[in-house]
């Protein structure tokens, strides 16, 4: 069934459930959306739930849609005193949480959704909604966590494999910077061999080598390039560790991380990779670009 939701072109979607976590995550997105000029929806999903403790009958959908409706009137009418040039509608629309920002997706640039704050348990407890749709979402994804600060002054940072290096992941890191007048830094994390090096040929170790860093100088020239076209410094930190620590250790406090995620459409499985899924659930802001597999070039 088609979604009941108007997203106009180049629109920034962001969910809300009045929690204090999709109140920032609504922040984040108007903030966003005036850097880029565009529209603002905001999206309360009313889902249909089973009666609370005490009550005998579940409560009815449309009593579920009046309130999120009040809820998104209410912050709509919240940051328009904070932002008064920039254009924000918004919607209850019934369904799951999930699956209506996805949906939303095809036609927004960018899905904004909350996540509460990280705290001394929150380990892999990235909320489900914020999970699947950052795992599934047809196009950019923004997780914020509640304590992200409202300055984050440090330069765009983005993983990237040189042997297969996500291009849209890097694209976006420099319209990223570009708009927030910072840098980026392009993280390299190198990790150790599931083999012992003494178990490979001389001859299969030089190639290994050679192979290596032809990946990493064609790297750095793509990185070079970008940086002339968008107008933005940036650098190529090449680190030893995992992926996901190294991205964290970077990043610190003031700094958005992007990630490059191949997950597809619908909600059937989880397909963030180990470093996005472990990003997603220790850092204050992520950015998931959709990568398109090597299937969906060729077709």
């Amino acid at each position: 069934m088609p979604l009941a939701l108007d997203v106009p072109s180049a629109a920034v979607v962001v969910g809300t459930d009045g929690s204090a976590a999709s109140r920032r995550a609504v922040d984040w997105a108007v903030e966003e959306a005036d850097r880029r000029a565009a529209p603002v929806v905001i999206v309360y999903a009313a889902e249909r739930q089973g009666g609370a403790v005490g009550e005998s009958r579940p409560i009815p959908e449309s009593e579920l849609t009046d309130l999120g409706e009040r809820m998104v009137t209410e912050e709509i009418g919240r940051v328009r005193q904070q932002y008064p040039h920039v254009t924000v509608t918004g919607s209850a629309i019934p369904g799951q949480a999930s699956v209506v920002l996805v949906e939303a997706s095809q036609r927004a640039d960018l899905v904004v959704v909350g996540a509460r704050g990280l705290g001394p348990f929150a380990g892999a407890l990235l909320g489900s909604v914020s999970q699947k749709v950052a795992a599934h979402a047809h196009g950019t994804v923004v997780v914020v966590r509640e304590e992200a600060p409202a300055k984050m002054p440090g330069p765009v940072v983005v993983g990237a494999d040189p042997a297969d290096p996500p291009v849209e992941a890097l694209e976006y890191a420099f319209e990223e910077a570009k708009r927030r007048g910072v840098g980026v830094v392009v993280v390299v994390a190198t990790r150790e061999l599931p083999f012992p090096v003494l178990s490979i040929a001389p001859d299969a170790t030089a190639m290994l080598g050679q192979a290596d860093k032809r990946s990493h100088e064609r790297l750095v020239e793509a990185v070079d390039q970008l940086s002339i076209a968008h107008d933005v410094s940036a650098e190529v930190q090449r680190l030893a560790g995992h992926p996901a620590d190294t991205l964290l250790g970077v990043a610190g406090d003031e700094s958005i991380i992007v990630v490059g995620s191949r997950g597809q459409g619908g909600l059937t499985n989880l397909l963030l990779g180990s470093v996005s899924t472990g990003v997603l659930n220790r850092a204050l802001v992520v950015v998931v670009v959709r990568v398109p597999s090597a299937h969906e070039r060729e077709a």
